[in-house]
């Protein structure tokens, strides 16, 4: 693992200089622009040095060459729970994100993102990669980013419909340090991304420390009307991701959407051996309305004892939503037609969205009672959200969901866990 460690620094020093080549053979050219027939000076617009708009604050030289961004977004929730698993109500104020974001653009060439998170009081470095650009068929990306399996938690964190993610996200990885080859062809109509990562842990993020741990993954997503003249269908898409690797250690429990633990592994239970993921994903948006759903397999080796076995857990989840003052519905988020200004009349409200989503986790039957306490970790989760957001405008966004979570144990004289239900806020700033 060192000698990959050590190439990826080299592959990255290799990639700026490339960058630096490719400005200083071409210093008063962008790629993709029309051939001058005069001074390209004539024609070409110079960018102010600093601007601002919804999007941040943005640097940049003359020509627009090289740039750097800086916006980011703060997320304060509160959680009020009338039950949790134990019986006993529990309300919760937290900062969940904090996150300054710092990406651009090196020489036309190079893009890359930094993006720390001070949120939870647990700061860390959440993204930091560099990605070459030249090839859009094939970018290459290396650093720490989002592994490209699950379609919820691709999804910005940003954008979410929901305080927090599904079910079926627990079954998928979040970011860990890798290397990815991605690109789009036929107007985004087919998009893959394939990549190597150090890390397989479920529903987790990883540190940059190289371990054990390392899996290839890839997915492939389709709009297959994207480029037809049906209107209504060009936003379907369907695709499939998945992932296989070696893992050794400690093996990750599972959480509720209210973030609180209902099933982990005995202490002297290990992850050992493969552990395999596939995920069938798609989604539908048709102007106000929007569906997405998804089906994960997480497949693990695992050992106790003496004991080993191929354990399979699997879950699923369908949202839907609707934007009540019209709006266009899409994956990358919702933007407000006319900011909130109640001086200006009725219709400057913003944009105005309800949801509801429907997800279920199941542990393989397995994994009790030789890896797992059939009497303190459940074997089936099944929860039901209801959401209302509201989109003042670009920067503030109101999000309140009644999320009820039921569980069932392994055997079915076991006392079940409580079920939970909690009312959970967010105001989001974001600039």
């Amino acid at each position: 693992m060192k000698a990959l460690q050590n190439c990826l620094q080299a592959l990255c020093a290799v990639l700026l200089s490339m960058g630096s080549v490719l400005h200083s053979q071409a210093p008063s050219s962008v790629p993709g622009a029309p051939v001058a027939t005069e001074p390209q000076a004539t024609f070409q617009k110079s960018k102010p040095p600093i601007s601002f708009d919804h999007e941040g604050m943005l640097f940049s030289t003359r020509h627009g060459a090289t740039k750097l961004r800086v916006h980011g977004y703060i997320q304060a929730d509160n959680r009020m729970f009338w039950n949790n698993l134990h019986g006993e109500p529990l309300d919760q104020f937290l900062f969940r994100r904090i996150r300054p974001l710092f990406e651009g653009t090196l020489f036309n060439a190079v893009d890359f993102r930094f993006m720390p998170d001070f949120g939870q009081n647990n700061p860390q470095i959440q993204e930091a990669y560099v990605e070459w650009k030249s090839l859009p068929i094939a970018k290459l990306r290396v650093g720490k980013f989002k592994e490209p399996i699950g379609l919820e938690v691709l999804k910005s964190d940003r954008e979410l419909t929901f305080v927090e993610r599904s079910l079926a996200s627990d079954l998928v990885p979040l970011r860990y340090v890798g290397i990815q080859v991605a690109g789009a062809a036929f107007s985004n109509s087919i998009a893959y991304a394939a990549g190597y990562f150090n890390g397989t842990d479920d529903g987790s993020n990883g540190n940059f420390q190289w371990a054990d741990s390392h899996e290839f993954a890839g997915r492939l997503f389709l709009l297959p009307f994207a480029r037809t003249h049906v209107t209504l269908a060009r936003q379907l898409g369907i695709g499939v991701a998945g992932s296989s690797g070696d893992v050794q250690g400690a093996v990750a429990g599972l959480k509720t959407v209210g973030q609180t633990t209902f099933f982990k592994y005995s202490s002297t239970t290990v992850a050992n051996g493969r552990h395999e993921r596939v995920s069938p994903q798609a989604y539908y948006y048709a102007g106000p309305l929007g569906v997405m759903s998804e089906f994960a397999v997480s497949a693990q080796d695992v050992l106790n004892n003496g004991a080993s076995r191929k354990l399979r857990d699997d879950a699923w989840e369908v949202a839907g939503s609707l934007v009540l003052t019209g709006e266009k519905n899409s994956y990358s988020g919702i933007r407000p037609r006319l900011s909130f200004d109640p001086a200006k009349g009725w219709r400057h409200m913003g944009a105005v969205e309800l949801a509801s989503r429907y997800s279920v986790l199941r542990v393989d039957a397995a994994a009790f009672p030789i890896f797992a306490n059939p009497i303190s970790a459940a074997q089936h989760a099944g929860e039901f959200a209801l959401g209302a957001n509201w989109y003042l405008n670009h920067f503030i966004k109101l999000v309140t969901d009644y999320e009820h979570t039921t569980f069932s144990m392994a055997a079915g004289s076991t006392k079940p866990l409580h079920s939970e239900k909690v009312l959970m806020s967010r105001l989001q700033l974001a600039f």
